[in-house]
């Protein structure tokens, strides 16, 4: 039996550093103090989402700690609420103008609401999922202030690209060790990887292959830091940041991930090159140089390295017979497209027949697995938990737990904003800010389009993204077209008087 990190599955404390439990269950609240230390809003926010960033490895660590479990919560809240205090001690306390601000006070107060429905198990587990349905919303008023600034949406970006290359290196060296070699925590990875057929790394996160997750948004972050103009295309973090991504795209079998992204490229490119600007089809024909040239690596150094870490390892056969790397093949197939995901009209109409206002809060997601007893524990629970209880479908998902109304108050939001990050590229007069509603306008289009297969806006990471992008782009597109808008009409409708 190789030798592991941990002490038993799933085990709380390390072998040798017996005190590294504790540093773990402070991170949440040290990544709280330094966020709050920093000289400006947007520069805490990269330390919020770095943190998100590792937040996986930490709840790993600890063995899913309810503390590490809900630390990004617990970090937002206590950085924001301090925030909100400052406020009210300035007696600052209008809350800002941002979009679609009705339909989403009316989705919180029916998910309130919801926590009182007789399908829902406890009050207890009700409070318990507005982890999925509420706590990451008050990134969407903080982007939206933050974004007063023009310069805010680069920070950020810059920020966690920078950071998200090491971590990347991370991933790379995980893959490339094998079982038992660096950075592996043994049964507690194995655990994870027993229903797999081959190995993949995990990086920063707590899933096989999750890394991947984080190079689909760390890669269009890059490209959008060159259609704006703040970076060139040969910047070395900016060239790390997009081969990096690629690499883990493949190392870590992520298809739907590698696909969301480039739906997210495409969408940032045409609406650029409808905008007259043929520099994005620059970036683009560099982005395809760059997929053949990881793809090259990663078959004639990076898998090799792989197998022959494999090979010596304890681990299932098939994993010797199988690679991650294959499954990219596969997109090739056009029977992977018609295949894949199949039956979602049938599971939205079972939903909506059988339980229209949904079938009780928790149901779904990470509440599901924490709270299986309870969600059990009375007969029609359980039948409601066996035949509702998961849906690899966002909209099926929403429907079991918030029903018709939480899902279409919800998805108005997002359809809402997309429509709002297609007019600041589209009208936007600066290149910097088209080019960032470009890239917000794509990542909403792949969350349209991937929600068929997955659940995007009821998991982190990519729910706090959904939320602060989307704000950010609110206050850009308040700024850079809306006012604007107003002020030349205002001017043709009152022109200065002729003199005298």
């Amino acid at each position: 039996m190789r030798q592991t990190l941990l002490q038993e599955p799933g085990a709380f404390y390390f072998t040798a550093v017996a005190p590294m439990r504790y540093l773990v269950l402070l991170a949440p609240f040290l990544a709280a103090f330094i966020a709050l230390t920093m000289r400006t809003r947007t520069q805490a926010l990269v330390v919020l989402f770095m943190y998100l960033s590792v937040e996986g490895l930490l709840k790993l660590l600890s063995g899913y700690h309810p503390v590490v479990h809900i630390g990004m919560d617990i970090t937002l809240i206590a950085v924001v609420g301090l925030w909100v205090a400052g406020a009210f001690a300035a007696r600052e306390t209008y809350l800002p103008r941002v979009p679609f601000i009705i339909v989403l006070t009316l989705h919180v107060l029916w998910v309130m609401l919801l926590v009182f429905s007789p399908y829902t198990a406890s009050v207890f587990v009700g409070i318990a999922s507005w982890k999925v349905h509420i706590t990451m919303i008050p990134l969407y008023f903080v982007g939206y202030v933050v974004a007063a600034d023009e310069d805010a949406p680069r920070v950020f970006m810059r920020g966690l690209t920078v950071f998200w290359c090491f971590a990347f290196l991370v991933t790379v060296i995980q893959y490339t060790g094998g079982p038992g070699g660096p950075f592996d925590l043994g049964e507690v990875y194995m655990q994870r990887l027993s229903g797999y057929h081959d190995w993949r790394p995990f990086g920063t996160t707590a899933l096989p292959g999750g890394e991947a997750v984080f190079a689909f948004i760390a890669l269009p972050f890059a490209l959008s830091l060159v259609l704006r103009g703040d970076y060139r295309l040969s910047d070395p973090w900016i060239l790390i940041t997009i081969l990096g991504s690629l690499v883990v795209f493949f190392i870590s079998g992520g298809r739907q991930m590698f696909l969301g992204s480039l739906i997210v490229v495409l969408t940032m490119v045409a609406l650029q090159v409808s905008r007259g600007r043929g520099r994005a089809l620059l970036v683009f024909l560099g982005l395809l140089i760059a997929v053949a040239g990881s793809w090259i690596v990663v078959n004639e150094y990076v898998q090799p390295a792989a197998d022959r870490a494999i090979a010596q390892a304890d681990v299932p056969e098939i994993w010797r017979q199988r690679n991650a790397v294959e499954r990219f093949e596969e997109l090739l197939d056009t029977r992977v497209y018609r295949t894949a995901r199949a039956g979602g009209v049938r599971l939205i109409t079972d939903r909506i027949k059988a339980y229209p206002f949904g079938a009780g809060l928790g149901r779904t997601g990470s509440a599901a697995a924490a709270f299986e007893d309870e969600l059990t524990k009375s007969p029609l629970g359980s039948v409601i938990q066996q035949r509702f209880g998961f849906a690899d479908n966002f909209y099926a998902a929403m429907l079991v737990e918030t029903g018709v109304p939480g899902t279409i108050l919800l998805t108005t939001v997002l359809f809402g904003l997309l429509l709002l990050a297609v007019r600041l590229s589209r009208r936007a007069r600066s290149v910097a800010d088209s080019a960032f509603g470009a890239l917000v306008a794509g990542y909403l289009v792949a969350i349209v389009v991937t929600s068929w297969g997955s659940q995007p806006l009821l998991a982190n990471p990519t729910q706090a993204f959904f939320w602060l992008l989307g704000g950010m782009m609110a206050r850009r597109y308040h700024t850079a077209v809306s006012d604007a808008t107003e002020e030349e009409a205002t001017v043709v409708a009152d022109p200065v008087p002729a003199p005298a």
